[in-house]
């Protein structure tokens, strides 16, 4: 089936992009695809599910199948975006590296810290791109804090509250996700461990305490987590993440030496009370569940994706950052199992 698209896009210097996985983030890179029209096409859709897939190929007009070894076999296909559940990221990211294509993979990279270390050599081996789908890097707070990282002195401590209402699982899988792989651990704390790491840029730290709870009887793992990192030189972060409150948080400041940068809602930020970030759109409820629209953010992403994969200048979280950042995530779940009851 793929092998006979229409190669009329082959020549028009667009990303050609399949998206594998059509389930609630899916339409969400659909879109993103679909909005980039410039750079990228959607060029296929995939689920093990079809019915699935052609629903998604249907609303944005793509081929649909269920067919994952075509979609590797396809020379019409440039890359892939996957969508799948956590615990199928490593063998189909490889499978994808090794047919030629590159790879955007949803947060997280990968279940296992060997899992993420093989994924990414992998890319270094078949020299493609592989990148984490770490949304929230691409917001216009973030990347304005990344840009002045540098101005206010000496960091001292990271402060991350990231709160939403999740009532009951959001796909099948979370039911009987057990504690041991991270429920919220695995699936909201790499948002907000992520930004941890982006602020202490190369470093890691020396230790991670993590304690988790669960409030809610529709999965078996936990859904609230505190994790609290202390870094090289006495530099401190705190992360907390829930997936139990009514209006949705999401704040984190910086500390520094000469003075504070607070983000909130993904969309402002302010240095010592000045704003220095502020939306140029309608924003939407911005504290309720389904109050707003993130489109923008997953454009970025793409465009970044896009930039990579075309050897420019990217912010796109690549496989090394992806690695570190699963070995940060198992510490925190391994701490966590030994500190929680």
């Amino acid at each position: 089936m793929f092998g006979s698209m229409n190669t009329r896009h082959a020549d028009s210097g667009r990303l050609r992009i399949a998206i594998v996985g059509c389930g609630r983030i899916a339409r969400q890179h659909a879109a993103a695809i679909r909005a980039c029209d410039d750079a990228t096409i959607l060029a296929a859709v995939v689920d093990s599910d079809v019915a699935r897939a052609r629903e998604l190929g249907q609303m944005y007009g793509a081929p649909f199948s269920g067919d994952f070894d075509a979609l590797l076999e396809s020379p019409q296909i440039d890359a892939l975006v996957l969508c799948t559940p956590n615990a199928l990221h490593a063998a189909q990211s490889m499978r994808a590296l090794a047919a030629g294509k590159h790879v955007l993979v949803e947060k997280p990279m990968a279940d296992s810290v060997a899992d993420a270390e093989a994924m990414a050599a992998a890319a270094r081996h078949h020299e493609r791109i592989l990148a984490i789908g770490q949304t929230l890097r691409h917001t216009a707070p973030v990347r304005w804090l990344q840009d002045h990282l540098h101005d206010y002195g000496r960091l001292r401590a990271v402060e991350v509250s990231m709160c939403v209402r999740w009532d009951g699982p959001q796909a099948a899988w979370w039911k009987n996700r057990p504690r041991e792989a991270g429920l919220i651990m695995s699936l909201f704390a790499p948002h907000a461990l992520d930004f941890v790491q982006l602020v202490f840029e190369g470093d890691d730290p020396d230790n991670v305490h993590a304690e988790t709870a669960r409030f809610q009887d529709g999965w078996v793992g936990e859904d609230e987590a505190m994790i609290l990192l202390r870094y090289p030189g006495g530099r401190l972060a705190q992360v907390h993440i829930s997936y139990n409150q009514k209006f949705i948080v999401d704040r984190k400041t910086v500390h520094f030496e000469s003075g504070m940068v607070r983000l909130e809602d993904s969309e402002f930020a302010w240095f010592d009370g000045e704003a220095v970030v502020t939306p140029t759109f309608a924003t939407g409820d911005l504290n309720r569940m389904g109050g707003r629209d993130f489109g923008h953010w997953f454009q970025t992403q793409l465009r970044e994706f896009v930039a990579a994969v075309r050897g420019s200048p990217h912010r796109s979280v690549l496989h090394d950052d992806g690695v570190r950042l699963t070995k940060l995530l198992r510490r925190a779940i391994d701490s966590s199992l030994k500190n929680s009851a």
